[in-house]
This record gives C-alpha cells, sequence and structure tokens, in this order.
C-alpha cells in the first residue's frame, strides 16, 4: 500500500468508507424492524445487521463494478437505472447468503419461516436499491467535484505559467526609453493576451548605426511568443554587415524553411545612422511607418517593393527606403493592432483616424502613452491583437 498512488489510495479508503456505511445502516436497518421486539435486541442481531449490510454493499458494488460498467458504456439506459435490477438482485442475494450462514451458525437471534424469507428478500431488495442508487449518486456527485477541483488548480497552474511567460517575455524585450547621443527610443507593447505576439527591439551594429526592429508574429498565445523569442534573437545576427532590405531577404529564406506554412511574421528593420540623421528602412507586411515633423504633422512613409510578411514565400527580394531626419524629427513605427482596433460599433479604427490621433498626439509629451490613451478612447475596451509601437527621435 505504501507504494499505491494517491488516487489508488482514495479510492480504497472510499470503498472501505461506503462499506462501514452500509455495515453500520444494516445494524440499524435491523434494530428499527425490532423496535417492538426488544427482546430480540442482541450482539447477534447487531452482527447480523452489521453482516448483512456489508453483504449487500459487497454485493451490489461488485455486480456493479463488472457488469453495470459494461451496460452504462453501451447508453443503451439511463445511468441510474442500470443499477436497479442489479442492486436489488445484490441486495437479495445478500440477505440470503447472510441468513443462510447465520442459520450454518445457529447465530439467527430470531426464528425465519419462509414466509419471512420472501418477504425479507423483498425487503433487503428494495432496500438495496435505495441504498445503492443513494451511494451511486454520492460517487457521481465526488466525481464531478473532484474533477472541478482539478480542473481549477489546472487553471491556477496554467494561469501561473502564463504569468510567468509573460514576465520573462517582458524582460526579453529592451527598456521603454533607450536614450543615448543623438537619439531618443520609446516603445509600447500591450498584449492582448498574457502573452503577446509582438515585439520591438532596439540594438547596435558594428557600424556604429542603430538597429530597430518592430514585429507581429501570426497567431497569439505561447506559440507565437516561441516565434517572437527566436526571430529577435537572430535579428541582430543577421542585420549585421547587411542593408536594411538585404537583413529582410535573408530572414525572409532563414524562416520559410523554420515556420510551418500558416506562420509568418510581419516585421519592419530600420537602420539609423545617428551622426548622419539618415534612416533606412524595409517593411515586411506592417503597416507604414509615420514622419512626425518638428509642427506635429504625421506623414508615412511606404517602402517599395514587395511588402509580404517573413516566411510567406521562399524568394522575395525587398526593398528598402532610405529618409533624411531633421533635428527633433520623430517616426513611429506601429503594429496593425492600433489601426484595426475595434471601435464600440464593431468597425476597425483605420489608418485616417491613427493618423489624425497621431498628429494630436505629437505635441504632448509622452507621445506614445497619449497615442495609446486616445485609441483606447475611440475603441472599445478588449483588446483583440497586441498594441506595439516605437517612436525614434533624433535629438
Amino acid at each position: 500500500m505504501a507504494n499505491a498512488s494517491p488516487r489508488s489510495r482514495v479510492a480504497v479508503g472510499a470503498i472501505a468508507r461506503d462499506a462501514a456505511i452500509s455495515a453500520s445502516i444494516g445494524v440499524a436497518f435491523f434494530f428499527l424492524i425490532f423496535l417492538s421486539r426488544q427482546e430480540l435486541w442482541s450482539w447477534r442481531l447487531a452482527l447480523y445487521g452489521a453482516l448483512g449490510g456489508f453483504a449487500v454493499y459487497a454485493a451490489c458494488h461488485s455486480l456493479d463494478a463488472v457488469v453495470g460498467t459494461r451496460i452504462r458504456r453501451w447508453g443503451v439506459v439511463p445511468d441510474r437505472l442500470v443499477g436497479v435490477p442489479l442492486y436489488f438482485v445484490g441486495g437479495s442475494a445478500a440477505f440470503f447468503a447472510t441468513t443462510a450462514l447465520f442459520r450454518t451458525l445457529r447465530l439467527l437471534p430470531f426464528e425465519m419461516s419462509r414466509r419471512d424469507m420472501r418477504i425479507g428478500l423483498l425487503i433487503s431488495g428494495a432496500f438495496a436499491i435505495v441504498v445503492g442508487l443513494l451511494f451511486y449518486s454520492f460517487h457521481l456527485m465526488r466525481e464531478r467535484l473532484r474533477q472541478s477541483v482539478e480542473r481549477i488548480k489546472e487553471a491556477e497552474f496554467a494561469e501561473k505559467e502564463l504569468e510567468l511567460a509573460r514576465d520573462i517575455q517582458s524582460r526579453l524585450l529592451p527598456p521603454a526609453l533607450v536614450e543615448g547621443e543623438g537619439f531618443r527610443v520609446s516603445a509600447r507593447n500591450l498584449p492582448a493576451r498574457f502573452v503577446a505576439g509582438d515585439f520591438y527591439d532596439i540594438f547596435h551594429l558594428a557600424d556604429g548605426s542603430l538597429g530597430l526592429v518592430i514585429a507581429d508574429v501570426s497567431g497569439k498565445g505561447i506559440g507565437a511568443s516561441l516565434i517572437m523569442a527566436s526571430v529577435k534573437a537572430v535579428v541582430p545576427l543577421v542585420a549585421s554587415g547587411r542593408s536594411a532590405a538585404d537583413t529582410l531577404t535573408q530572414m525572409n529564406r532563414k524562416l520559410f524553411h523554420e515556420l510551418a506554412s500558416r506562420e509568418f511574421v510581419a516585421l519592419c528593420f530600420a537602420r539609423f545612422d545617428v551622426a548622419r540623421g539618415t534612416l533606412e528602412i524595409a517593411n515586411a507586411g506592417l503597416p507604414d511607418p509615420y514622419r512626425i515633423g518638428a509642427d506635429g504633422s504625421a506623414e508615412t512613409l511606404p517602402t517599395p517593393g514587395a511588402r509580404l510578411p517573413l516566411g510567406s514565400r521562399s524568394e522575395t527580394a525587398y526593398e528598402s527606403l532610405s529618409v533624411q531626419l531633421g533635428r527633433t524629427e520623430r517616426v513611429l513605427f506601429v503594429t496593425d493592432g492600433l489601426p484595426e482596433a475595434l471601435t464600440p460599433a464593431g468597425e476597425p479604427l483605420g489608418y485616417d483616424v491613427l493618423a489624425r490621433l497621431i498628429a494630436s498626439s505629437a505635441a504632448q509629451d509622452p507621445l506614445l502613452d497619449r497615442l495609446f490613451d486616445s485609441v483606447r478612447a475611440a475603441t472599445s475596451e478588449s483588446l483583440e491583437d497586441d498594441w506595439t509601437a516605437l517612436l525614434l527621435e533624433r535629438r
């Protein structure tokens, strides 16, 4: 028993408890029947009732386990009705066997005629049906309660795992504010679920330029977050010594062979030459970045050539766009979660409305917080997709 599993020990304990209850009910039942004949009350009557109750339980339980389980699998009759004939047969047989045993051992505390035997068999059969159905009902309730508790524990464990995954994922992302000589980069990442498929990255390249990445992995949840972590780790290595367009072309070749058929990554990569103020942008499936002037105006920066997400087609040659940033000019990169956020009417917010919200938030600091507040005020409370934005400012 020491090596038995916890579930096996619980099952054995439940059977022992039910058997003890049945024996106690048998004792109480016999003493209640002979309430008017207290001269028959004795240890023999108690033993007769206890053994009879235990025998009824054992016979009914065995029949139900062997025959009833098979019949219930067929689904011919309701589960509870399956036990009715089995409990009657088991109860009657147990009563007869117990009575015969006590007669043989001369322990029966009273004389029993054939008529008494017939009545006793009917009473014991009916008694077995009632008690058997009660035990079966309690068993179902106990099993459902156990399953509910297990589901709650699994849900709590899954929630803790997701919270841990989100914490790890947030630590993989760079700080929300990165400043250096001649630039400042701020970012926001708001997941629709515990873990996000969106991500951003900021890193320095060997030639002194600054690498900027913002991406949206297809799907949501743990699967998307794992792809996100893999892609984020690879981009800086691929970008070393390559232009923005060549970086996306090489990333596409790599991801096409690694991702499943319906998996892809929409990604925008930019190289910023801090000293010269030049920004090279290559875009694979994300919304056009917005150039925000000193006067607060916002204009899109569409890149030429193919715009397919990474991993969707094996050979795709990407092109880049080069722009010169003036002092205090900013470039805003966003994922499609912001323009496609649903309004209370169920319609997407739209790129035109997003452009107006960007322009109205441009004069306020921090811009990203004001923008997210404005988009949330114009859309429904629940997020259908991740919101991610990255803002580059030349200083």
